[in-house]
């Protein structure tokens, strides 16, 4: 690698290896899987009689991915991405071929979703946005966009595909597309990802390569942050709601009276407007206070779930609705891995990132708890929606306090930021 190229453009021909590695693993990766598992959802009910109390209980498994994030984070850190991307190309895709084997025991579910969590944290931004920061000082907001924006556009048309591919051919079968889709796509960004990193630090200067030893340890120099915990609080908040996306969004739209064609329809809204979101929040991360973007972006899903509590049915205003959601499940991609790079040293970004996905984590998994408590008490997805939409707000709050400038103990902010 290079030292920054001056030009704002000039990152992206200097670096353009790096960043297609980093985009197509994270385009066959765990944040695909935001976009596609909820699709199984009706027919897994369907076929093994759960009920939806019980289905939203696999939020639960998150918390199996906290015990291996910061050991992920803290790995690529010493070890580097393109060791730990290969372990995650080649161990996340037996989780969907275990979905298609499934006999209805409601444990099989748990145990399959634990493990593509945990497998697939390997293919995370924890992993893969480390090629960014590296690489990018001056467009990494831009950057950030087109890693993350993959994942978004490949969620705009799969769902489709497998709804198909299920109605056709059945659901083991889409299982089965889905791993293929994994394998072969992470082995093409293990295939393209340096051989040997040594990236940047956040002035554009030569960091020390993945395992040069480090003289404090990581992540107590993390937690000592201010920045870290109202990152780390912000991001629990705006986590709440993250089942509605991950397996609950197809079952969310069917109960708010859309048929299964137009939740399909309204999913892709969902994933065009996670590219907006990406784009629009990538381009003023670089541009603009990240504090003042993290809430605009962030606070969208809030007037979202209230849309579509309020819609009756009412197609365009709820696929309006998760157009909203979509553009702000697009922001919260970048977001972190923007603030993570911003406050933090890159010899430690993610062991930051780790952290701050275990925030994302425990608040999904406790979005999870409380949205099988609130069907199980009244049925339906509404008095969740309601809370979601607190709790987002609460969390947008929470970025205001960040710090647009330099402050002392605040580590290597980019030359420029926060002026």
């Amino acid at each position: 690698m290079t030292d920054a190229p001056a030009g704002y453009l000039g990152e992206f021909r200097a670096h353009a290896r790096p960043l297609a590695a980093a985009a197509i693993g994270s385009g066959s990766g765990l944040m695909v899987a935001a976009y596609t598992t909820s699709v199984f959802s009706p027919y897994l009910l369907r076929d093994f009689h759960w009920s939806k109390a019980q289905f939203s209980l696999i939020g639960l498994t998150m918390f199996s991915t906290l015990l291996v994030l910061p050991l992920i984070g803290r790995l690529t850190d010493r070890l580097g991405v393109r060791r730990m991307a290969l372990a995650g190309a080649l161990l996340m895709p037996l989780g969907f071929v275990g979905y298609s084997l499934m006999t209805g025991a409601f444990w099989q579910l748990l145990a399959m979703s634990a493990w593509v969590l945990a497998a697939g944290s390997l293919t995370s931004p924890v992993v893969y946005c480390r090629l960014v920061a590296e690489c990018f000082v001056k467009a990494r907001g831009l950057a950030l966009f087109v890693v993350t924006g993959v994942p978004a556009l490949v969620g705009a048309v799969l769902p489709r595909v497998l709804v198909w591919t299920n109605d056709h051919a059945g659901w083991r079968t889409g299982y089965r597309v889905l791993a293929a889709w994994f394998l072969v796509g992470g082995l093409v960004a293990v295939a393209l990802a340096p051989q040997h990193e040594r990236g940047l630090d956040h002035r554009g200067e030569r960091a020390r390569a993945p395992g040069a030893a480090d003289r404090q340890p990581a992540f107590r120099e993390i937690l000592r942050q201010p920045a870290f915990w109202l990152i780390g609080g912000a991001i629990l908040l705006c986590a709440l709601p993250t089942q509605l996306h991950a397996s609950q969004m197809m079952l969310m739209l069917l109960d708010s009276g859309l048929d299964k064609p137009s939740a399909a329809n309204a999913i892709s809204a969902f994933a065009l407007g996670s590219i907006l979101g990406r784009a629009g929040c990538g381009l003023a991360l670089d541009r603009l206070p990240a504090p003042l973007v993290a809430a605009g972006a962030m606070v969208l899903p809030a007037l979202g779930y209230l849309l579509i509590v309020s819609a009756h049915g009412a197609v365009p205003v709820v696929t309006a609705a998760m157009l909203l959601v979509g553009v702000s499940f697009g922001a919260d991609a970048d977001i972190p891995s923007f603030l993570v790079a911003r406050y933090f040293r890159i010899e430690v970004f993610s062991s930051a990132m780790s952290l701050v996905y275990c925030a994302t984590l425990l608040g999904s998994a406790l979005g999870a708890l409380l949205m099988s408590a609130t069907l199980a008490r009244w049925g339906g997805f509404s008095p969740f929606l309601h809370l979601s939409a607190a709790a987002v707000a609460a969390g947008c709050v929470l970025f205001l306090f960040l710090p647009r400038r330099r402050v002392p103990g605040m580590r290597h902010l980019p030359r420029g930021e926060g002026a």
